[in-house]
């Protein structure tokens, strides 16, 4: 459901995203509350549901991440979780009106 005011677009020229990086922070957040109100029902959320599948122990080095080896987080490590609790754990979402279901883990592939 393209707006006219604010159209979808893959012909960006290297200059208009110059442009936008540019921007002071809270004028590009107005622009792009702008944007969204134009293609989206404003008083409608998405729910979604993220489930860990695998804690800490990361090879990475992301600092702003808890799953990271390289920091004394006090996180502990878990095993991988089996199939099944995932499912239940999908299912459980699903019934708690999420529509989306993101699965994390910590590893590198």
């Amino acid at each position: 459901m393209p707006s006219e005011a604010y159209p979808l677009r893959h012909d960006w020229q290297i200059s208009e995203i110059t442009e936008l990086f540019e921007q002071p922070l809270n004028d590009l957040l107005f622009q792009a509350h702008q944007c969204h109100r134009a293609h989206f029902d404003v008083n409608e959320i998405q729910i979604s549901t993220l489930l860990n599948v695998k804690t800490g122990a990361c090879p990475e080095d992301c600092s702003y991440c808890s799953q990271s080896v390289r920091y004394d987080t006090g996180l502990q490590r878990e095993k991988l979780m089996e199939v099944a609790e995932v499912v239940d754990a999908a299912r459980a979402a699903q019934q708690a009106g999420a529509t989306r279901f993101c699965m994390g883990a910590a590893w590198r592939s």
